[in-house]
């Protein structure tokens, strides 16, 4: 017998009312009436019913989690006893957990009883080494079942009360190890070590003979069954299907019906469907070319018995995290994946939205030639080999061109290198307006970077004649490379550099010297980026808040790419992770790969009652507290500084006095005591906030008819 069979029957539950074993549901009288409504029938069942009655018509153990899932978003900080009627001490085995939950119980000191465990609030169990929402749920949910029962102490006597494990750690890691193990096999990496243990200088040589073994584990060490074939489960599903849904199945992977929304949105891990896509989402991330993909993973091309088309269109048609199209695959589809692609261009650019190709495929998974296709896939233009990621203005084009070719221009040869229909004349005219540009003593067009940023402006020569050796991008560890002494001399000709210092700039940075050549230095991550030139992150009041779209993946409760400014603000480095505090739970941002990734916001989403497309703002404190907050709206026809205000994540826009406001605006991008709207609006402008820009210009710039 264990709680949960108890808490099944309705002659061990408790004939008080819910109301008056779970004081803290009293608030609930109309804010959340509508979702207590829909757990059990009744009206306001939880004031007028005791959990015996309510279990003559619904769960109670479900009711009982789905309170839990209340409790913990809306009373973070309330112990568990605050929220119960009655003291409840029982041996805390009584409560039945499953191994993680029993794990994160057993860490906290003097927790033998349920009187001890209950002082603990929600937001102190997640603050327990390993916790994390689904074990926190757990645990609530637990107490509250406890708290039903017509007699609790029935679980000091219960068999199961002493079933539980002895040290559920010990168990933990057991199936973690094995579910790890697992996945190594799936990544055809069994044999690979499955644990690494860093020891000391001066460990004895019995301790290092236990590192070496616990390091000599890998999963071929373990009995794992032999991987299911994802083809003959679904085939087997699809032969068990009534004649009917079969049909009805059929016409949804043939696409002569839409896909039921109701029906699960992927193929689970665990089944050899949702193996197959895990491993495969590993070398797509965020796309590739689907015949690079296929070569990797052929049972793409078998058909499915019952179904008799290919498993790619099986998956393309039935799980919304698998995308071909166009000869591309993608994760979770083809529109994420450009989003992802700007994304990263955002973080390589220059100021002047220049990215060099290279840098990116030194970061991502994606052969040049792929890269090159897919960046022409996305719209995105290409000039002299360096992909632009932004033209808003002619003089914007004007600079792009200057930063790439490295040389100043006479007006004429700019012009014509821009290939645009407007005359000389009127480019010079704008350009002439920009504080970027400067004419010199012969009369021609160059950067004023050049000479305010020397550095800069060597690195990207280096960068120029690197990547010219070999293509637009590198391949290969090492990849193009160049004489060092011609690049030397050349970088000494151009600038007023000595060959030694030239050397050092070729040597350092994105740049190496192997073998008397430069080459690209490879990369595992980006370079960390500046809050000041990080689009969408705004800092006030020592809060940074960057806004994003609410998309399926956020609600579907997937990871998701942040700016390196964003782990910089929070301390994340590469190859990091950071443990944030919030009131619903840790949330954790890692580096581990290319760029840093947030951890699910699904909890937040769900309790803010987001919509797709819905934009929210995700906060950062300097205290290490995270969470979610929404854009604060204004009315339609409320002026554009007070949307432009909202819009950088003021709560309160229409507070702010008129004479203030440029400096508010200022102040969010980093501009502190700039009050100069012409200055505020091109920082806005450099920073590429289109909507914030337009708002600006329609207050600051445009002539009212």
């Amino acid at each position: 017998m264990s709680l949960w069979s108890i808490a099944l029957s309705d002659n061990e539950l408790g004939e008080r009312r819910w109301l008056e074993l779970m004081p803290w549901l009293e608030r609930y009288g109309s804010g959340r009436a509508t979702a207590l409504s829909a757990l059990a029938p009744g009206d306001h069942w939880w004031e007028n019913q005791s959990p015996a009655e309510t279990a003559a018509s619904a769960d109670v153990p479900a009711i009982c989690a789905a309170l839990a899932h209340i409790y913990v978003t809306d009373h973070p900080e309330t112990p568990l006893a605050h929220g119960l009627a009655a003291r409840i001490d029982v041996p805390v085995t009584g409560l039945d957990l499953g191994t993680a939950a029993a794990t994160v119980v057993g860490r906290l000191p003097g927790v033998a009883t349920t009187a001890a465990l209950f002082e603990r609030s929600p937001s102190e169990l997640f603050a327990v080494r390993g916790a994390d929402p689904d074990t926190v749920h757990e645990i609530v949910c637990a107490a509250l079942v406890v708290a039903i029962l017509r007699d609790p102490g029935v679980l000091r006597a219960s068999p199961g009360a002493q079933a539980g494990p002895e040290v559920p750690a010990l168990d933990l890691l057991l199936a973690d190890l094995a579910e790890l193990a697992r996945w190594r096999v799936l990544r055809g990496h069994g044999d690979r070590p499955l644990l690494r243990v860093e020891l000391e200088d001066g460990a004895p040589e019995e301790i290092q003979e236990v590192a070496a073994r616990i390091t000599a584990l890998t999963a071929r060490d373990l009995p794992l069954p032999d991987p299911d074939d994802p083809i003959t489960e679904l085939g087997d599903y699809v032969a068990t299907l009534p004649a009917p849904d079969r049909e009805n199945l059929r016409q949804r992977v043939l696409g002569e019906v839409a896909v039921d929304p109701s029906a699960p949105s992927t193929f689970p891990f665990g089944t050899a469907v949702g193996d197959l896509l895990a491993a495969l989402r590993v070398h797509v991330r965020p796309v590739a070319s689907f015949d690079r993909i296929e070569a990797m993973y052929p049972d793409l091309s078998r058909p499915v018995p019952g179904l008799d088309v290919p498993l790619r269109q099986v998956l393309n048609r039935l799980d919304d995290r698998f995308d071909v199209s166009g000869g591309w695959v993608a994760v979770p589809n083809l529109a994420e994946a450009e989003r992802q692609t700007r994304a990263l261009l955002a973080e390589l650019e220059s100021e002047n939205g220049v990215v060099e190709p290279a840098a990116v495929t030194a970061l991502w998974n994606l052969p040049a030639g792929e890269l090159t296709a897919w960046l022409r896939h996305c719209g995105l233009p290409v000039f002299d080999g360096r992909v632009l990621t932004r033209q808003d203005s002619l003089a914007d084009r004007a600079a792009q061109v200057l930063e790439i070719l490295g040389d100043p221009m006479p007006a004429a040869a700019l012009v014509t290198r821009m290939d645009t229909t407007h005359d000389t004349a009127t480019i010079i005219d704008e350009i002439a307006e920009d504080e970027r540009f400067a004419v010199t003593a012969s009369g021609m067009w160059s950067l004023v970077q050049w000479e305010t940023d020397v550095p800069g402006a060597v690195r990207a020569r280096i960068a120029r004649i690197v990547d010219a050796a070999g293509g637009a991008a590198v391949d290969a560890p090492g990849g193009a490379a160049v004489d060092a002494t011609a690049l030397a001399g050349a970088l000494a000709a151009r600038f007023q550099i000595s060959e030694a210092a030239a050397r050092i700039f070729a040597d350092s940075g994105d740049f190496e010297i192997v073998g008397g050549r430069v080459r690209r230095r490879m990369r595992t991550h980006i370079q960390m980026r500046s809050p000041r030139r990080t689009r969408r992150l705004y800092l006030l009041g020592g809060v940074a808040r960057l806004r994003v779209t609410a998309t399926r993946d956020h609600l579907r409760g997937a990871d998701f790419p942040v700016p390196s400014a964003v782990a910089g603000i929070v301390g994340c480095p590469p190859g990091g992770e950071v443990v944030l505090g919030s009131r619903l739970g840790t949330q954790v941002i890692r580096w581990s790969g290319a760029t840093p990734q947030l951890g699910t916001v699904r909890r937040f989403l769900e309790d803010l009652g987001v919509d797709e497309d819905n934009e929210v703002f995700l906060e950062f404190h300097p205290d290490g507290h995270f969470d979610v907050v929404p854009l604060r709206t204004v009315a339609e026809n409320a002026e554009p500084l007070r949307k432009a205000l909202a819009l950088v994540g003021h709560s309160a826009p229409e507070i702010v006095p008129e004479e203030g406001t440029a400096e508010a605006l200022a102040a969010a991008i980093g501009l502190d005591d700039e009050t100069r709207p012409r200055r505020v609006l091109s920082a806005y402008r450099a920073r590429r906030e289109i909507d914030i820009v337009a708002l600006l210009e329609d207050a600051w710039v445009r002539v009212p008819n």
